[in-house]
């Protein structure tokens, strides 16, 4: 396996014993970078070996793991504190190489050092120096773990989500790994919220691209700001994040459809950049409190 690509190859890396869901976060900011659900049963043995590269890997554990042996550059490294809730760093300019027993089902990240990099410098940061963390040694953090979670829990449905969803959560994550085991990403600022044409600019940008495919990095640049300070003061204006204002965006474009045009429900949903039919009948039915079809007859009547 050839330097960098470890993320793009989980699923070859973990081999047929375990079920392997992974992304890819893309992007300009992330391109090499990958969120992935690893699960597999006891006695699973030796894990191909991670060819040392710059970068990090991160595992939120999804259930307890007890039972299994590290070693960093060849040295037996010791494993502690991997239970449910809790993540663990592994600094990738270590060659890396485990022996598995117990079962287990962890979130993964590979996230290369030149994504916290490319973060720092969209702050007008230099890079961010190493991470103070102790390769394989299990820790709770409550942010990580909430990011992590809301994360897991989209990739059941990974057909739905949107390039969108994706940025804000990585910026997110990256940027409080940062701040918390690192070097912050960006500069302190007074918090002064976005001014009347930023956040116009940002909801006509999310609004003409329904389908998702934009990323926090490009409404923060049309506004002049870094991506994690505009994700931020977007929420506290709006009460949303981008994401979320995105969902909003679909929601009243297919209310719109549903009177005025002939097209069917199906139709509609991939015009306004769901997934599918399902994708939209679920989301309009947690935003309106009724589905499509419920809603367009109430209004026909």
């Amino acid at each position: 396996m050839d330097k960098g690509s470890y993320g793009e190859r989980l699923d070859q890396h973990w081999h047929s014993k375990t079920i392997v869901t992974a992304l890819s976060v893309g992007g300009s900011l992330a391109p090499d970078v990958t969120i992935a659900r690893i699960t597999g049963g006891a006695d699973f043995g030796f894990v191909d070996p991670v060819p040392a590269q710059e970068g990090y890997a991160l595992s939120l554990e999804l259930i307890d793991y007890a039972k299994g042996e590290l070693w960093l550059d060849g040295r037996s490294t010791s494993q502690t504190g991997l239970l449910r809730n809790n993540c663990a760093f592994f600094d990738l300019r270590n060659s890396v190489e485990a022996k598995l027993e117990d079962p287990f089902d962890t979130l993964h990240f590979h996230i290369p050092r030149r994504y916290f990099d490319n973060l720092a410098l969209a702050g007008g940061r230099p890079p961010m120096g190493d991470l103070r963390v102790v390769t394989g040694q299990g820790f709770h953090d409550p942010v990580i773990t909430h990011l992590g979670l809301a994360m897991t829990a989209a990739l059941e449905h990974s057909a739905e989500l949107s390039q969108l969803f994706l940025d804000q959560a990585m910026v997110a994550l990256c940027t409080h790994i940062a701040a918390a085991y690192g070097t912050e990403l960006e500069p302190r600022a007074v918090a002064r919220g976005l001014a009347a044409w930023q956040l116009k600019r940002a909801q006509e940008m999310i609004a003409s691209r329904l389908d998702g495919n934009l990323t926090i990095m490009e409404i923060a640049a049309a506004c002049g700001l870094t991506p994690s300070y505009f994700a931020r003061q977007f929420a506290r204006v709006t009460g949303m994040t981008p994401h979320r204002w995105l969902l909003k965006m679909r929601v009243d474009r297919g209310r719109q459809l549903l009177v005025e045009s002939r097209m069917t429900i199906a139709e509609i949903a991939v015009a306004c950049g769901f997934a599918d039919q399902s994708h939209f009948t679920r989301v309009f039915s947690r935003e309106m409190g009724v589905s499509p079809k419920a809603w367009q007859d109430a209004q026909r009547r």
